[in-house]
């Protein structure tokens, strides 16, 4: 299989084209490789343009993607896209794209900054039959899913924590964020109803209430590092996760699932699933900016 991908901004690029494409990586997955890539970057984000020359390099030296501009060109022959640019706001121009050609797509996280993208992107792939996908990689982590197997069904709520570092022209929790609230939405479901937030000096902690009577509380700290974890709570236990342990990374936990949608066309994520996360980030946002964060 021929993968393209689309947004050399990110750190993802290199991982994921890793995990592909060199057979001597402790965790590389097999039966598909990156073959051609479009070095998209966003010009007013820094961390789009500062990122974007290094990880190009890296893809196309070490490991053999070809670089080019034309869509046309890079949708010819291959089977399906990772589109890994980090901008969110550009996600729905290039699905407008990309659609047409009916190619299975990835969308790396966030997969739009509003509901009314994630909207439009639905129109089109029912338009013209492209299947979709979006994920946080946290979401497959081998202590996160170890945990909600043992927990079996049965959760009544749950703490997750993390870091929350804030981006110029990527809102709140669309930029770290999102990864918390994933694995709310991953444990819980969709159907929360009331949102609260709390701010302290270095974090801030967010209440999400759902419908059902369960609960999750978010702390993220305003500082970057890669310290993830969980505490889930049934009746009859507590089980902590401490994902920054795993010793499978997550990144090749998710993308064993990428490939096998890629294969099989069909998400193991519903898209009214991403679409009701992206929905439960708005409100986390709009509480936050209630507060004046």
């Amino acid at each position: 299989m021929n993968i393209g991908m689309i947004g050399l901004d990110t750190s993802h690029c290199e991982i994921f084209t890793r995990l592909l494409n060199d057979q001597h990586d402790p965790h590389h997955i097999s039966g598909a490789r990156v073959t051609k890539a479009i070095p998209f970057y966003s010009s007013d984000l820094e961390i789009s343009r500062n990122r974007v020359a290094i990880f190009s390099q890296i893809v196309k030296e070490k490991y053999q993607v070809e670089l080019m501009e034309d869509l046309s060109a890079f949708c010819a022959d291959i089977d399906a896209i990772l589109l890994t640019a980090v901008d969110g706001r550009k996600h729905l121009e290039w699905v407008k794209k990309i659609a047409p050609y009916g190619k299975p797509v990835f969308i790396d996280k966030p997969i739009a900054l509003s509901s009314n993208d994630v909207l439009e992107m639905m129109r089109l792939c029912a338009e013209y039959d492209m299947p979709i996908m979006s994920s946080s990689s946290l979401r497959y982590a081998q202590s996160f899913r170890e945990a909600m197997d043992k927990a079996d069904g049965q959760l009544e709520s749950l703490y997750v924590y993390g870091p929350l570092p804030l981006q110029p022209h990527i809102p709140g929790y669309f930029w770290y964020g999102i990864h918390m609230l994933e694995l709310v939405i991953a444990a819980l479901g969709t159907s929360f109803k009331e949102v609260h937030n709390e701010h302290f000096p270095n974090h801030e902690v967010c209440t999400i209430r759902f419908d059902d009577g369960k609960s999750a509380i978010v702390r993220g700290d305003y500082e970057c590092h890669n310290l993830f974890g969980a505490v889930l709570h049934t009746a009859a236990d507590t089980i902590g996760v401490e994902i920054w342990k795993d010793e499978k990374p997550y990144y090749a936990s998710l993308l064993e699932e990428i490939i096998r949608f890629f294969q099989t066309s069909h998400s193991p994520i519903n898209i009214e699933e991403t679409l009701q996360l992206i929905r439960l980030i708005e409100e986390v946002n709009t509480k936050r900016s209630e507060k004046s964060f």
